[in-house]
């Protein structure tokens, strides 16, 4: 099995690499890393007669199973994304 080399040096504490940081470009603002509010997953388990009910009354309204849920998240006094509010499926071309 091959070995690593070890380190010339060691890694800067974080104290340092702000002092060394400082000295480089002192007019520059220190950076944050900003979150980003991605896209993710979430998985129910539902009985087939509830997602079947949800289907039905998306359908009749007009919406996606996503909307009418989120819609229903909304009026309950959940913080919902607009984003997520939004008929977001990919149309078909052709």
């Amino acid at each position: 099995m091959k070995t690593l080399k070890p380190r010339a040096t060691a890694r800067p504490s974080a104290v340092e690499a702000l002092r060394i940081a400082a000295v480089q470009a002192p007019l520059l603002p220190p950076t944050r890393a900003i979150p980003t509010d991605r896209p993710t997953t979430l998985n129910l388990r539902l009985r087939m007669s509830t997602v079947a009910a949800i289907t039905a009354e998306a359908r009749q309204r007009g919406l996606t199973q996503k909307q009418l849920v989120c819609q229903a998240l909304a009026a309950a006094g959940v913080a919902v994304t607009a984003s997520d509010l939004e008929d977001r499926t990919p149309r078909r071309r052709g």
